[in-house]
């Protein structure tokens, strides 16, 4: 009978890392603008700045997102800390909003978050992950054209902070302008620039085709518990 049970639980191991594992698809690679560096810092002050990108491939689970970032006290070249607290917002976009300059502007808001940012870097990366900031199935993202913005607050006089500029990106693609929000609390507008570089901050985002199915994963659960009960069942019998 132990022989039974042995079997009997490998069998129910494997039933369920089979359906765990069936229900979980693959990530995909939809944005990645981090290989063409160009060398440019973009210090963005306390605007609202956003990268108008098009994602690649038809994965929109969004299950990871990071960006890359810089920050620096000019009160002390070693200085381990920024002169006061620093804030600052990552906000996606649907391209739905007033048109400028004939072209959509960011409009219906799919996702924002704030965070600290810890200390001065010379470059560091922001990382969101499903799970953690997002849906655990991942974030949807209803569309191919989209902006995702960041906004930093509460630097003293001495502090500096910003996104770094890659162009072309490798995987999906992106237009080379920005858009910047007044900062208008009551009626933000959003404006349109250019600058002498193609503007596109340096990005990289992972997606599924799909959600995890609950029905395949609740009936291997349901498989595999039925399996273990028979088991204990039987080694009583012994």
């Amino acid at each position: 009978m132990r022989t039974l049970y042995k079997i009997s639980f490998l069998w129910a191991l494997g039933a369920l890392w089979t359906g765990v594992g069936m229900s979980l698809p693959a990530q995909t690679l939809i944005y990645d603008n981090t290989e063409n560096d160009l060398l440019t810092r973009f210090n963005t002050g306390t605007y609202e700045v956003g990268n108008e990108i098009l994602l690649a491939g038809t994965a929109r689970y969004l299950t990871y997102f990071s960006f890359e970032y810089w920050g620096l006290n000019a009160g002390s070249a070693t200085a381990p800390s920024f002169s006061q607290p620093i804030t600052a917002t990552l906000t996606f976009y649907e391209m739905n909003g007033a048109p400028v300059s004939d072209y959509p502007s960011p409009g219906t808001s799919l996702f924002s978050e704030s965070f600290s940012v810890p200390s001065p870097t010379s470059r560091s990366t922001f990382v969101f992950t499903a799970g953690s900031d997002f849906d655990a199935g991942g974030l949807f993202i209803p569309t191919s054209d989209m902006t995702w913005s960041v906004q930093f607050s509460g630097m003293g006089v001495s502090d500096t902070v910003g996104v770094d500029i890659y162009a072309p990106p490798t995987v999906g693609s992106a237009y080379g302008d920005y858009w910047q929000n007044d900062g208008t609390a009551i009626s933000p507008s959003w404006v349109l620039l250019t600058n002498s570089v193609p503007m596109d901050f340096a990005a990289e985002m992972y997606a599924n085709e799909n959600v995890p199915e609950p029905s395949m994963l609740a009936l291997s659960l349901a498989g595999g518990l039925g399996i273990l009960t028979l088991v204990r069942r039987l080694r009583r019998k012994e």
